[in-house]
């Protein structure tokens, strides 16, 4: 009997059970002195993506704030926002009355209207 035989008939008192799967892993050089308990699976799951619509944070003009002040805060709140982009969305949202600053998910374009609005100005985000 080889010490594998006995580790087997040690660790299932003595019973017989399974002793073909023993034998076959055994013989693998991979999997050598180990019992198989995989399975394979019955079915294949798929994760689908669900993507949620953009929504725009827009930037209101008001009568007040210094056009540098505008700038700065968007620079600020908005992460990757150049000084030209940003000169431009203050000049569009002081002339035409809006302009939307970021195009981005829910929560993020809610995080930039609170950024905005803590730097005093006025902004509101709809969907795109």
């Amino acid at each position: 009997m080889l010490v594998q035989d006995v580790a087997f008939v040690i660790a299932f008192g003595g019973m017989n059970v399974g002793r073909e799967t023993w034998e076959t892993n055994a013989a693998s050089p991979s999997a050598a002195g180990t019992l198989s308990t995989e399975t394979a699976p019955r079915e294949r799951t798929q994760r689908r993506m669900t993507t949620e619509p953009p929504y725009k944070v827009i930037l209101h003009n008001d009568d007040y704030t210094p056009m540098e002040h505008v700038i700065a805060a968007l620079r600020k709140v908005i992460p990757r926002m150049s000084i030209p982009r940003a000169v431009s969305i203050m000049l569009e949202a002081h002339t035409k009355g809006k302009a939307v600053a970021a195009k981005c998910h829910k929560e993020l374009a809610e995080l930039y209207q609170e950024g905005l609005t803590n730097e005093g100005l006025i902004a509101t985000i709809e969907p795109d």
